[in-house]
């Protein structure tokens, strides 16, 4: 067992609630917050309030930490590495913080709540016949808003607990980075897996009134971040909720091991870019399971809004890792080229030549590892990632190569996207079933694919209204304009609402190509 390096809630929010303070002070502009309410609200009711958003500072930060997320992926400090970091299903934690190692464990308990093998599994009514949305996905979102509580307070009792791991480290009794990761990645999964809200907090501590806005800010998005139980659907807008989720734990410091997250310490893109691909991999984990199982039906005009019905953000930061392999493969070409030249000036002056047959030979591509998936019994065989070679070049069209996406979808998250997509319409055409996916494969680099991912976020994803209406704010993603009307937090029921009045928008909207797309 480790040594029981145990402080109090109190102590554990400490570094929290400074990071708290200054991120409810950093965003800029006049709080919008007239009530005594602490609860996050809802401000985007009208195309007015929209275009508040439009320019508002909680518009800047949300684009500004996706595109944070990718050049994270990108950097140079990545590529000029001699190992730079690439997504291992079989270590998920490596590139995690303590809070983070146990959000999670958190989500990978929930992606077993609809496990009917489990003693508390939730599996799909069948009975039911409706084309969309099983109504036991109620119960399983009831589920969460049950345990958020906790899983919340683990993560930021684990900052908290560990947030001097360095002055810790020189203990001789000290765990190392490994074993606190398991430890609170195994406390995260517990939480999630009891019904006890109060279970990761300390009976002795009164948690304060700050530090319960906190926590319950948290809990608004994460609870928006997995479908709406009553429209028993899902989409973008609930995949950047998940964002928003992020986007506040980095601004209170939970994405570092140390200190805070703003200020003199900030963290760095690396940082957020390679912990948001760990956490993406699992999210979707249990957001596909959920769009699977209950059948949940695509949010907005049945997936204008999504490039497979549901997701945006994912395929940008997989488009941004494969963008990181290119650069990784340009940079070792160019090695390789130097070594060959200094070779042959070797040969060519006779002071001698390396016999040993590994200096010729390319390193191994840091970005295949030895095996690239998580074993599961249901899927299909894994091909030995050994089978491509280090040299092989993958433009945006090797979607359409089979074996690879069987083989690598574990690794790249794009790939992943898109195995996914065929998993659940099985038998139809790429080109129909992905319109705009298949007009992506056709162009010539990742760099473009990047550029129009992130460009199609901002226009079809946080400057549409039917989407983003159904945000709320509170004091650390802050709104900073009075909305047109008070209303209650909850956004309407019903998808398309548009107009001061709320009149029903009839006839959908038209399919957005991408802006790329001739």
């Amino acid at each position: 067992p480790l040594p029981p390096y145990k402080i109090k809630m109190a102590d554990s929010l400490s570094s929290i609630m400074k990071s708290a303070n200054d991120a409810t002070t950093s965003s800029g502009g006049k709080e919008a917050h007239d009530d005594e309410s602490t609860s996050p609200k809802r401000y985007i009711y009208t195309q007015v309030d929209m275009e508040h958003f439009k320019h508002s500072s909680a518009h800047k930060e949300l684009l500004g930490f996706v595109s944070t997320m990718g050049k994270g992926l990108t950097s140079s400090n990545n590529t000029n590495s001699s190992s730079p970091h690439s997504y291992n299903a079989h270590a998920p934690l490596n590139d995690l913080s303590p809070a983070l190692a146990s959000l999670h464990g958190s989500l990978s308990c929930m992606s077993t709540w609809i496990d009917p093998n489990t003693t508390d599994g939730l599996p799909p009514d069948k009975e039911v016949k409706a084309r969309f949305g099983n109504p036991v996905f109620r119960t399983w979102h009831q589920r969460l808003t049950e345990r958020s509580g906790a899983i919340i307070k683990c993560l930021m009792e684990c900052h908290g607990k560990y947030v001097n791991y360095n002055n810790m480290e020189s203990s001789e009794n000290a765990p190392t980075k490994d074993e606190i990761l398991k430890e609170c990645s195994q406390l995260g999964y517990q939480a999630a897996s009891s019904s006890d809200d109060s279970s990761s907090a300390p009976s002795d501590h009164e948690i304060s009134p700050k530090e319960n806005e906190i926590i319950t800010e948290l809990r608004c998005y994460l609870h928006d971040a997995f479908g709406h139980p009553i429209r028993l659907d899902y989409g973008t807008g609930h995949e950047c909720s998940f964002i928003v989720f992020l986007l506040s734990l980095c601004k209170i410091g939970c994405f570092n091991w140390t200190g805070a997250g703003g200020g003199a310490n900030p963290t760095s893109p690396e940082v957020i870019g390679h912990a948001s691909l760990a956490l993406l991999h699992v999210y979707l984990n249990v957001t596909r399971g959920l769009q699977r199982d209950y059948m949940l039906e695509p949010a907005g005009s049945h997936g204008v809004w999504g490039l497979d019905d549901y997701h945006c953000v994912p395929f940008y930061l997989g488009a941004c890792q494969m963008r990181a392999r290119e650069q990784w493969q340009q940079q070792q070409r160019q090695q390789t080229q130097k070594k060959k030249k200094k070779l042959e000036a070797k040969e060519s002056s006779g002071i001698g030549t390396d016999t040993d047959d590994d200096a010729r030979r390319l390193p191994d591509n840091p970005y295949l590892p030895e095996s690239t998936t998580v074993t599961d019994p249901s899927d299909p065989p894994i091909l030995d990632a050994t089978h491509a070679d280090n040299n092989d070049h993958w433009d945006p069209s090797i979607i359409h190569n089979r074996p690879i996406l069987e083989s690598y979808r574990g690794t790249y998250l794009y790939l992943s996207c898109i195995h996914f997509i065929q998993q659940i319409k099985p038998g139809v055409p790429f080109f129909e079933s992905s319109p705009m996916l298949n007009d992506i494969s056709h162009l010539g680099n990742w760099s473009k694919v990047m550029a129009g991912l992130l460009r199609l976020f901002e226009g079809e994803v946080l400057n549409k209204l039917p989407v983003v209406q159904h945000f709320v704010f509170g004091s650390i993603f802050k709104a900073n304009w009075t909305p047109s009307r008070k209303g209650p937090l909850e956004a309407p029921k019903r998808t398309f609402i548009g107009g001061p009045g709320g009149v029903e928008v009839t006839g959908g909207m038209p399919v957005t190509r991408a802006p790329w797309a001739k």
